[in-house]
Formats: C-alpha cells, sequence, structure tokens
C-alpha cells in the first residue's frame, strides 16, 4: 500500500489548490503537525515530477505547478511513491509441504494466480486513481469541511506569512 509520504502529498496539495498563495514546507508541516524534514522530502519529489512549482523569497513556497483539475491523483502516488505495489508475491507455491525437493510444473509454470489476480485489482486501482484529479479532492473537501473552518486555514496561513514578513523587513533606505 502506499506509505506517509503519499498521504502527507496529497494533503499538502490539497491545502496548496485551496490557497491564492505560495506556502512554505515549514507551514505545511507546521499546519498538519507532520515531520518538516521528511514533508521536504515530499515536495523535492514532487517539484521533480513538475507538480509544484517553488517561489522565492520570504513571501515564496510552494505553489501548483498546474491547475488542479490537471493533476492527477495517481501522478502524485506515482512522484511520492514510485513503483510502489499493493502486493508482493514471494513465489511461496514452490514450497508446498506435500511437494518434495522440487515442485511439480503444474505448481509454479506461467505466472502465480493470485499474483495475477491482484496485478488486476491493482490496474483497476490505479485506473480509477488516473480519474481523479486535486480539483475532485478539493470539492469533496469543500463539501465537507464547514465554511469556517475553510476561512480559518486561510487566516492561519496569512497569519504566518504576516509574521514572516514583519520579521524579516526589507530595508528602503540603502
Amino acid at each position: 500500500m502506499y506509505g506517509a509520504g503519499a498521504e502527507y502529498a496529497l494533503h499538502s496539495l490539497l491545502t496548496l489548490a485551496t490557497r491564492p498563495e505560495p506556502v512554505s514546507v515549514r507551514d505545511l508541516a507546521t499546519y498538519q503537525k507532520i515531520p518538516e524534514r521528511f514533508l521536504a522530502k515530499v515536495f523535492t519529489r514532487l517539484k521533480k515530477a513538475k507538480l509544484v512549482a517553488s517561489i522565492e523569497g520570504i513571501s515564496g513556497g510552494f505553489a501548483l505547478a498546474r491547475p488542479a483539475a490537471e493533476i492527477r491523483v495517481m501522478e502524485v502516488l506515482a512522484a511520492v511513491d514510485p513503483d510502489r505495489t499493493l502486493f508482493a508475491c514471494a513465489e511461496i507455491r514452490s514450497n508446498c509441504a506435500l511437494f518434495d525437493a522440487t515442485a511439480p510444473e503444474w505448481a509454479t509454470v506461467g505466472t502465480c494466480r493470485i499474483h495475477a489476480f491482484m496485478l488486476d485489482a491493482e490496474r483497476v486501482l490505479q485506473d480509477f486513481l488516473a480519474s481523479k484529479t486535486l480539483a475532485d479532492l478539493v470539492c469533496e473537501f469543500e463539501h465537507k469541511a464547514p465554511k469556517a473552518f475553510l476561512q480559518d486555514t486561510g487566516a492561519w496561513f496569512q497569519q504566518r506569512k504576516d509574521t514572516r514578513t514583519q520579521r524579516n523587513p526589507i530595508n528602503r533606505n540603502g
């Protein structure tokens, strides 16, 4: 199954999709109470996959590289957890106690039927995830979350940004 990196990525991108301005990894990590170092690694992968863009400066951070409606959930998962599979076949079919030193050919020839079954299931899941976008997640989230929460979230991120820019004023007198 997909790991914590996938969850962190999707939640963070959901936040970026609802914010008009860039958001720092530090603020995203603080907001979600997740490890900043790990989230920074996740964002390195997202940037490499061209799903997010970094904006330099005190008001900078990360923003979506394309509209949320153009970013597929499967793209995010592939960027963060490449080569992740739902099932890892250990080929135990030749280990039966009824077999002597060598398993019969009928038991081991071709693809393991359980593995084939799980590969089919994984393709169905991948197709589903490829059909969904960040915009779909935003729509579901905004339908569920109270308006006050959405407003409080916006105010929280704005306050963080304001605090950062007030601590680092630009010296305009040279």
